[in-house]
């Protein structure tokens, strides 16, 4: 997985960017660090359909860990999606190598500004108790944007489409 930083989020891991040489789109996500309500929070979103992904209430040892953190935020998003638990693991399988690298196009810069920006509007849904945020997650990745083709997308959707299209199977699981 290669995870995009803003220098602000690189400078608080004391992470030095790498070089990336092959990239896949639904692996690859541009992440920033913000303050809500005086507690850091982290964004991440995904450069292939706008998906994001929200951690709230990070503390220093947190971003030590943060391999492990950004796999478990996905894990618990997914589910809260009912994605199957086996498209969740093929998902979660073809991105275990993290490579922490600088941002690249000014245009998913762009996305992942707006993201933040409108994370700020969501502050009624964060959950303090709890660094995933999967209710941001959720509604943050339910809004319609432009995809930049004059189109209109829904992130989550397209996220349905991009793991349907990985795994070769139905993506959703049902709970009776």
């Amino acid at each position: 997985m290669i995870i995009q930083c803003t220098k602000k989020l690189l400078d608080q891991l004391k992470k030095n960017p790498e070089t990336v040489d092959e990239e896949k789109p639904l692996t690859s996500w541009h992440a920033n660090l913000i303050i809500v309500n005086r507690r850091k929070a982290v964004v991440l979103v995904n450069d292939r359909n706008r998906y994001a992904i929200v951690l709230y209430g990070l503390k220093a040892n947190d971003f030590k860990n943060m391999d492990k953190i950004i796999l478990q935020a996905i894990r618990h998003t997914f589910e809260q999606e009912a994605i199957n638990n086996d498209v969740i693991e093929q998902f979660i399988d073809s991105a275990k190598n993290f490579t922490y690298s600088k941002t690249k196009n000014r245009t998913l810069v762009a996305r992942m500004n707006k993201a933040c920006e409108t994370l700020y509007f969501l502050d009624k849904l964060i959950d303090n108790h709890t660094i995933y945020q999967t209710a941001a997650s959720l509604k943050l990745s339910s809004f319609l944007v432009g995809d930049g083709k004059k189109e209109y997308i829904y992130p989550n959707q397209e996220m349905y489409k991009d793991l349907e299209a990985l795994a070769g199977t139905p993506i959703f699981q049902t709970k009776a």
